[in-house]
């Protein structure tokens, strides 16, 4: 496969994955070339979606853009992919977020699932590729969630059903609550 084989195949997709294909299109190549590290990924690939899973399935390529879009376009489960500081899974929800208890407040960080059932990751900042997932908001100061307590700043994303706390500045490490 070479670049314009893999440009018609993305012409062929179907038009609601089209523009988000465009511009995957974009991050991989210059002009109406493949940019050199990514043509190995070409050999052997007969579709864009060969082409696509190849460079999704190397860990060397886990932190560029192309493959974030990849794999939030095709809901891959990239989290298992990368080293949280600590995940917690299998969480059981009364309400359509997890909880967030700061001060007298609460705030509902969204999961991006209707399902009862959420996980959720604290990485250390850069330790994931932040583009692959939804950005919610940031929460900065001393809050409580899933039983541990946190004191810094953290960007709050969610994926296919978890929600993800990125470190930006942290007071200290997450500690288990003391309360029950």
């Amino acid at each position: 496969m070479d670049y314009q084989s893999l440009k018609a195949s993305i012409e062929q997709a179907p038009f609601t994955s089209r523009i988000v294909l465009d511009r995957l299109l974009l991050f991989v190549s210059a002009g109406n070339r493949v940019l050199p590290e990514f043509t190995p990924y070409l050999d052997g690939a007969t579709s864009y979606q060969d082409f696509f899973n190849a460079l999704y399935a190397d860990d060397a390529q886990k932190f560029t853009p192309a493959w974030a879009e990849w794999a939030a376009l095709k809901h891959k489960s990239w989290l298992p992919r990368f080293a949280p500081q600590l995940a917690i899974e299998n969480l059981r929800l009364k309400s359509d977020g997890v909880p967030v208890q700061f001060g007298t407040g609460l705030f509902l960080a969204p999961t991006g699932s209707r399902d009862s059932i959420a996980s959720f990751y604290v990485f250390k900042q850069g330790a994931f590729n932040a583009q692959a997932a939804q950005f919610v908001t940031s929460l900065g100061g001393s809050f409580a969630c899933v039983g541990y307590d946190f004191a810094g700043i953290y960007g709050i994303y969610y994926y296919c059903g978890a929600v993800v706390l990125e470190e930006w500045e942290a007071d200290r490490e997450p500690t288990p609550s003391e309360r029950s």
